[in-house]
């Protein structure tokens, strides 16, 4: 799946297809031992909306859709004949291709980190523009990783502490509006307190913020006259918070029936950030795509 950037006026075609050879399906433990060579690979489902099984199902949240789609995946789809360090494993087939004008399409793209280390922003968007063949993302979301609580804390210090942590990365993602191809960026999960302290602290204000809404039916009222007075978008999403992340790996096992057992299962690998990206027709309102990347690589490279 990928996009190929022409400059406007061209009639170029945007075609979602990925030079990635395929062999015939390999068994699963020889793809297990592959694994093993490396230190860190990065997984693209492909187009998840392809695959009618999903289409139809329901999903409590989207980490149920990732687990879902990996599993079928891997069970039913060839697998990559070369697993090479640090590269990116299209699982998806040729079945799951389209083609569209890069100018009729929008993507927007959510980056899930898992630490305060901006390399993880800067690696999934490198990695989605890779992938899509393309220069630029229209929307760039980023949800930040859960702060850790401190006992006796009051609620302005946790502000503070936690606006020292957001501040480099936002600064960040201003610079990419500036120089990366992104035209506009996003937050998730956003207090109206966390959110003022970003508006008043920098001139590139988020479109978005993505709000869950857990157990209740209604944004919080201050938040709604913040995002409104400042005109950013308050979008409702299913994401679980924080992301699950490091049970993705653990889909590999199950499959195989090889659970620990398996070299490449102990230790096992982690994750270091995940993100979602949408392709939308921009006239009709569709997404016509939707998949994730994962990066994982072995946890004893921590250690």
């Amino acid at each position: 799946m990928g996009f190929v950037r022409r400059k406007r006026g061209e009639n170029a075609k945007i075609d979602l297809t990925n030079n990635a050879v395929y062999e015939t399906p390999c068994r699963h433990n020889f793809f297990l031992e592959k694994l093993t060579e490396l230190k860190r690979f990065r997984l693209h489902t492909g187009n998840v909306n392809g695959y009618t099984q999903l289409k139809l199902r329901r999903f409590e949240n989207s980490a149920d859709e990732l687990s879902a789609c990996l599993d079928l995946q891997l069970t039913s789809t060839p697998i990559p004949a070369e697993c090479k360090e640090n590269s990116c494993l299209l699982l998806c087939d040729n079945d799951h291709i389209e083609n569209y004008d890069r100018d009729e399409i929008k993507i927007t793209m959510k980056v899930f980190m898992s630490s305060w280390n901006i390399g993880e922003i800067d690696e999934a968007v490198t990695s989605l523009k890779e992938q899509l063949k393309t220069q630029d993302i229209e929307v760039l979301i980023v949800s930040f990783p859960e702060l850790e609580l401190i006992d006796g804390e009051s609620e302005e210090e946790e502000l503070q502490r936690w606006f020292k942590q957001v501040k480099p990365i936002y600064e960040h993602l201003c610079n990419f509006v500036e120089t990366s191809g992104i035209s506009s960026i996003g937050v998730s999960d956003l207090s109206a307190n966390q959110l003022k302290e970003i508006l008043d602290n920098f001139d590139t204000k988020p479109l978005i913020n993505h709000v869950r809404l857990d157990g209740c039916c209604q944004v919080p009222q201050e938040l709604q006259t913040l995002a409104k007075d400042n005109d950013i978008q308050l979008l409702v999403h299913n994401d679980p918070s924080p992301f699950p992340g490091n049970n993705i790996f653990k889909v590999f096992c199950e499959i195989g029936g090889t659970g620990a057992s398996s070299p490449v299962c102990n230790p096992l690998f982690k994750t270091t950030w995940l993100s979602r990206y949408s392709v939308w027709v921009r006239k009709r309102s569709i997404m016509t795509s939707k998949g994730y990347i994962v990066q994982l690589i072995r946890k004893d490279l921590d250690d």
